[in-house]
């Protein structure tokens, strides 16, 4: 994944527009952690670009290997669907020759490629979010702000137990929620989680 994004992948700068993704060392090691570990948890400072990395990741993913089915689950729909359209530009911005397969289907927080690969944007409102599928990743988007996710975790669990791997990230937002405990745990070697500390 470091050497695609490097070399092959655009993504949207605020000022200037499309720009080549140059990737900075910390979000490297953090590519490599997602590869190396089924279960990462970040925590992060804001304007990192960890988000857009999470993102690059999932278009790899989508990419290069068929049926894979992706969820993004944040506290605010529009902040899931903006990672999804993140995914979206990545995979369109690709060179022709490199595309192995293109959209086939194309809604607003959804889409999928034409290799059965899929990624969806959900909000943690929803207690059934990730309880029908199976997935391949599951991305959690601010975990520590995520209202039930104690609840969501114990629902979507099961889905990811047959091979499917975790990213949650999170700026810090006090104790005793999910992200902290699972972060904490991690820490001292009690769950199964992958911690990554970015200040």
């Amino acid at each position: 994944p470091i050497y695609f994004l490097k070399n092959y992948v655009k993504i949207t700068h605020p000022l200037k527009g499309l720009i080549p993704f140059t990737t900075y060392d910390y979000q490297d090691e953090l590519l490599t952690d997602f590869s190396d570990y089924r279960f990462n948890i970040v925590l992060k400072a804001r304007q990192l670009g960890i988000s857009t990395i999470v993102a690059g990741y999932a278009a790899w993913l989508m990419l290069f290997r068929r049926e894979k089915q992706v969820l993004v689950v944040a506290t605010k729909f529009k902040t899931a669907a903006n990672l999804v359209i993140k995914v979206k530009k990545m995979i369109k911005s690709v060179p022709d020759w490199l595309c192995i397969s293109d959209i086939k289907v194309d809604n607003q927080a959804s889409f999928e490629l034409h290799n059965g690969s899929k990624i969806q944007a959900s909000t943690t409102s929803k207690n059934d979010a990730g309880r029908s599928e199976a997935l391949s990743l599951l991305i959690v988007d601010e975990a520590a702000f995520v209202e039930g996710m104690d609840g969501l975790w114990t629902g979507v669990k099961p889905t990811i137990a047959t091979g499917g791997r975790c990213i949650a990230l999170s700026t810090p937002n006090g104790v005793g929620n999910w992200f902290y405990k699972t972060y904490v745990d991690a820490e001292s070697g009690e769950n199964d989680f992958h911690p990554v500390v970015l200040p």
